[in-house]
C-alpha cells in the first residue's frame, strides 16, 4: 500500500470521527421514546460514573416518580450512592414541537434542551456539580435509547472546560405490571 493511500485512509478515519451522532439518525427506530409517556409513574435506575481513564468512581441507584399533566412532566429522582450518600433532584420538563424538550432542575444552569427521534433522545445541559467542598460547572451530553422490554440505556459524557472528565452509564426499567 502506498504512502499516499495510507495517508488518505488516516485522514478519512480522523475526519469520520469528528462528526458525532445526530438525533435525526434515529428517526423511525422503534420502540419510540417519548419521555412524558415513559417516565409517568414509577421507574427504577442503576448507574455508574467512570472517570476519563475508565476508572469506576461511583455506583448508584435511583427511584423515580413521574407525573405528566398533559403539559409538564415532573420527575422526582431519589439517588442512593454506594457510599450511603443520598440526593434528591426534581426535574420539570416541557415537551415541545417535533420531539423537542426543555427542562429545569436544581443545579441545572439555565435550560436543559433535548431532542427526540425514534427510540433516542439527546439531552444537553450545564450543571453545577458538588465536588468535595466546592462546585464545578460541567456540561452533560446525554443520549437515551429505549430498548425492547421498556429498558432505557443512558450514556452521558461529562465535560469541564470542553475536556471530558467522565461518563455516566444508566439503565432505566419500569416495574413489572406497570
Amino acid at each position: 500500500m502506498g504512502l499516499g493511500r495510507l495517508c488518505g485512509m488516516a485522514l478519512a478515519f480522523a475526519l469520520g470521527g469528528c462528526g458525532g451522532m445526530n438525533v435525526e439518525d434515529f428517526e423511525g427506530k422503534t420502540p419510540e421514546l417519548r419521555i412524558e409517556r415513559y417516565f409517568a409513574g414509577k421507574t427504577s435506575a442503576w448507574g455508574i460514573f467512570e472517570d476519563r481513564f475508565g476508572t469506576l468512581r461511583r455506583q448508584f441507584t435511583v427511584d423515580i416518580t413521574g407525573t405528566f399533566d398533559g403539559q409538564l412532566l415532573t420527575l422526582e429522582e431519589n439517588f442512593l450512592y454506594s457510599d450511603g450518600e443520598t440526593e434528591r433532584r426534581v426535574w420539570t420538563i416541557r415537551p415541545g414541537d417535533d420531539g423537542r424538550y426543555e427542562g429545569k432542575a436544581d443545579g441545572v444552569v439555565g435550560i436543559a434542551r433535548g431532542q427526540a427521534a425514534g427510540n433516542a433522545l439527546n439531552w444537553r445541559y450545564d450543571f453545577d456539580l458538588k465536588v468535595g467542598d466546592g462546585t464545578w460547572r460541567v456540561a452533560f451530553d446525554d443520549w437515551l435509547y429505549l430498548q425492547p422490554g421498556d429498558v432505557i440505556v443512558n450514556r452521558a459524557k461529562v465535560t469541564r472546560f470542553g475536556i471530558e472528565i467522565g461518563e455516566i452509564t444508566l439503565f432505566f426499567s419500569k416495574p413489572a405490571g406497570v
